[in-house]
C-alpha cells in the first residue's frame, strides 16, 4: 500500500508521538511492514526539520517496502480537486495521503480517498488498524449481529463498492432487508461525491416454491440502491451489475477503497424482523493495509475483471467504476 507524505504532514505526524505515543508507534510500526512511502519533497529539505532526520534513520532501517523521494514531482498534482482521483489507478485509489492543501479540509470530508491535514495524521493512519491489538482484521460471529448498523465503527472512505454475491438476489424477502441496508452503511463517510456500486451475481436464480427460475427486476433494484446511496451522499450514485454464472467465487466479498469484507454465506443475513437467518458463521473485515490483504485485494480485483472481459454481453447499466474497466 503506498503512502504520501508532505513535508509539513510528516513534521506533524512525527512531533505527535508526544501527545498520541500508542497510536503513533502503532502507525509506524504499520508503515514500517506495510507500506511503500513516498515523501512529496527532497531529502535536503528535512535540513529545515531537525526532528524528520531520526525519524528517517529509524524508519528505513528494516523498511519492508520502498522509499522514495519524489523532490518537486509531488502527489497527488497541486492544487488538488474533488475530482483528482478520477486520473488514479486501483493502487493510488487505495493509497493514502497525508498533504499539505488548502482545500484538503473540504476534499476529506468528501469521504472518497483517504486523506489527511496536518495534525490528523495518527487519526487517519490508524483507523487502517481493524482491532484495539494492533490488528488488521476484525471478524464477527454472525448469529450476534443485530443489524448492518454494526458495520458504522468500521467504515472508511470510498469512491467504489464492489459486491460478489452469487445468492443476494435468490429471495425477494431477504434481499430487501440486507443489501441496501449493507450498501448504505458502507456509503456513511461519503458526501457531495458519487460513489460506484458493482455487483457481480447470478443472471436469475431458482424459486423453490415455484419451482421455476426467475430474473430479478433489475431496474427495480438498481432504482432502489440510487434512492438509498443518494439520501446519504446526496449525490447520484452509478450502478452496474455484472451477471455471470461461472464466477469460481464462492466466498461471498464485498470490496472498497481500503478494506473488504468476506463471508462464507450469502449476505442475505437478517430477515424483514431483524433476526438472524444465516447459516454462516463469521463475517471478516479485512484492512488493505496488512500487504498480504492488499495483495489479496489487488488480485481479486483482476480476477473480476476478467469476469467483466468473459462476459460483454452480462453487464448491465452504468458500466463506471474506477477500479473496473468496460467496453
Amino acid at each position: 500500500m503506498l503512502a504520501y507524505f508532505d513535508i509539513e504532514n510528516l513534521s506533524s505526524f512525527v512531533k505527535s508521538s508526544a501527545n498520541q505515543k500508542e497510536l503513533f508507534l502503532d502507525c509506524c510500526r504499520m508503515l514500517r511492514s506495510h507500506f511503500d512511502l513516498k515523501f512529496n519533497f527532497d531529502k535536503k529539505k528535512m535540513l529545515e526539520y531537525p526532528e524528520l532526520m531520526p525519524w528517517i534513520t529509524s524508519m528505513t532501517q528494516g523498511v519492508k517496502g520502498t522509499v522514495d523521494f519524489l523532490n518537486e514531482h509531488v502527489y497527488p498534482p497541486r492544487p488538488l480537486k474533488t475530482n483528482t482521483y478520477k486520473d488514479f489507478d486501483k493502487e493510488h485509489l487505495s493509497a493514502v495521503y497525508l498533504i499539505n492543501d488548502e482545500r484538503i479540509g473540504t476534499i476529506m470530508n468528501n469521504g472518497a480517498i483517504m486523506y489527511a491535514s496536518t495534525g490528523s495524521e495518527v487519526c487517519v493512519l490508524s483507523s487502517l488498524i481493524k482491532d484495539g491489538d494492533y490488528s488488521f482484521e476484525k471478524e464477527f460471529q454472525i448469529r450476534q449481529l443485530k443489524g448492518w448498523d454494526f458495520l458504522d465503527n468500521y467504515v472508511t472512505p470510498t469512491t467504489d463498492i464492489i459486491v460478489v454475491d452469487q445468492y443476494i438476489f435468490s429471495d425477494t424477502n431477504l434481499y430487501e432487508f440486507n443489501i441496501y441496508a449493507l450498501i448504505g452503511r458502507l456509503c456513511k463517510k461519503v458526501h457531495n461525491t458519487p460513489v460506484n456500486i458493482t455487483i457481480f451475481t447470478l443472471p436469475s436464480n431458482y424459486n423453490r416454491i415455484t419451482r421455476y427460475d426467475f430474473t430479478p427486476d433489475w431496474s427495480a433494484i438498481r432504482a432502489k440502491i440510487k434512492a438509498t446511496v443518494k439520501r446519504i451522499t446526496r449525490v447520484d450514485p452509478k450502478v452496474t451489475f455484472v451477471l455471470c454464472r461461472s464466477m469460481n467465487e464462492h466466498d461471498r466479498t464485498v470490496f472498497t477503497n481500503y478494506q473488504y469484507l468476506s463471508s462464507g454465506d450469502t449476505l442475505n443475513y437478517f430477515d424483514s424482523q431483524g433476526r438472524v437467518i444465516s447459516n454462516g458463521r463469521f463475517l471478516r473485515i479485512a484492512s488493505v493495509a496488512k500487504r498480504e490483504h492488499y495483495d489479496a485485494a489487488m488480485s481479486f480485483i483482476d480476477d473480476m475483471q476478467s469476469i467483466i472481459d468473459r462476459n460483454p454481453n452480462g453487464v448491465l447499466f452504468d458500466k463506471s467504476s474506477n477500479y473496473l474497466h468496460f467496453k
